[in-house]
């Protein structure tokens, strides 16, 4: 893997590109976990180490409502794909669904002391939460659906297939899928190790996980075949892939390495290796309409990458903190991101 380089100081141009314009800036007064944007893009939440939940209007960053949800703290958020409502989860013992206003609609009991993980289904009909080693679905309105039977360990990550009504949950061992739209039948994809991350490529063709062995473990969902990608220095905890589902982004490392999945994979292949962080990359964000990649890193750092067309950063950026959060405007209109100490921005991209 890449090894280490010089950071720009703040303020100056970093490889000669031009910094990244902020359009509004605010604090949210602890450790930022967590962050999503409505699909019309008019609206972001924001989640906490101290457990608040922000709701702030993307166009002017003020804030519309905050309250407290979780009383120990967030630990994942997320609108449903209407905007209608928000999902939360946290160091507490139940998911919680919010309404545009700030107002309560429904809590779920996760079954742990823990709810760590909440996911909405590509059409906003179920929701699933994960906590401990079982994962339930809901209703939008919060009815439960199914509970699975308990996994082999706590649930890492949940993902749902975007073309159709299936659920993934990683975890030591493994992913196992269920098919909830026909009674929760389930299939495993065994590998014997503990995964820490999951991305579920675009077409559904491909789930991939960080693993805590250091590699990049991933599946090709057809035929059930297995491949990893090994020797990164740290746990990639980041994963992103491209709308196209041609490159799959990976941290765990001050290099971003990018695997081009397109004709017959990354098997055999080099990656491309996108180098200009000075701590190890921690957040990757795709923008959802042009081939433009965000990463964050330990340094405070915010790079703009296009991969395709090259492998040297094209904007930059700075937080106060370790980046902890990104979050791209759905038009490609700007890039939010959030930090350590709290420090939320969104950049003006275009």
């Amino acid at each position: 893997m890449p090894g280490v380089t010089a950071r720009a100081p703040r303020g100056k141009a970093a490889h000669g590109k031009t910094e990244l314009p902020p359009r509004w800036r605010l604090s949210a007064g602890d450790y930022v976990v967590a962050m999503d944007v409505t699909r019309d893009g008019s609206l972001c939440a924001i989640g906490t180490g101290a457990g608040t939940v922000l709701a702030v209007d993307m166009q002017t960053g003020a804030v519309r409502w905050r309250t407290e949800a979780h009383p120990n703290g967030i630990l994942a958020l997320g609108f449903s794909p209407s905007g209608a409502r928000l999902a939360t989860c946290g160091q507490d013992e139940k998911a919680r669904i919010f309404d545009l206003s700030g107002a309560l609609l429904a809590e779920l009991p996760g079954g742990a002391s823990w709810v760590e993980q909440v996911a909405w289904a590509p059409g906003g009909e179920h929701l699933a939460t994960g906590s401990g080693r079982t994962v339930r679905v809901w209703t939008e309105r919060g009815e439960p659906v199914v509970e699975t039977e308990p996994l082999p360990s706590t649930v890492a990550a949940l993902a749902w297939r975007a073309d159709r009504a299936e659920l993934a949950a990683a975890c030591y061992g493994g992913v196992y899928l269920w098919s909830v739209g026909a009674g929760a039948t389930s299939r495993h994809l065994a590998w014997q190790g503990s995964l820490v991350s999951m991305a579920w490529s675009p077409d559904g063709k491909v789930i991939a996980c960080g693993s805590q062995d250091r590699s990049v473990h991933f599946w090709r969902l057809s035929t059930g075949q297995d491949s990893e990608m090994q020797g990164y220095p740290a746990k990639p905890k980041a994963l992103a892939w491209d709308a196209q589902s041609r490159l799959l982004a990976t941290g765990g490392a001050p290099a971003v390495t990018v695997w081009d999945f397109s004709g017959k994979g990354p098997e055999g292949t080099r990656p491309i290796e996108l180098e200009g962080h000075q701590g190890t990359c921690v957040q990757l964000a795709f923008s959802p309409r042009k081939g433009v990649l965000a990463s964050g890193a330990q340094d405070q750092g915010v790079l703009l990458w296009e991969p395709r067309r090259t492998a040297k950063p094209v904007r930059y950026a700075f937080l106060e903190g370790e980046v902890t959060a990104l979050a791209w405007h759905p038009a490609h209109a700007g890039l939010l991101g959030a930090d350590a100490a709290g420090t939320v921005v969104f950049w003006q991209v275009e």
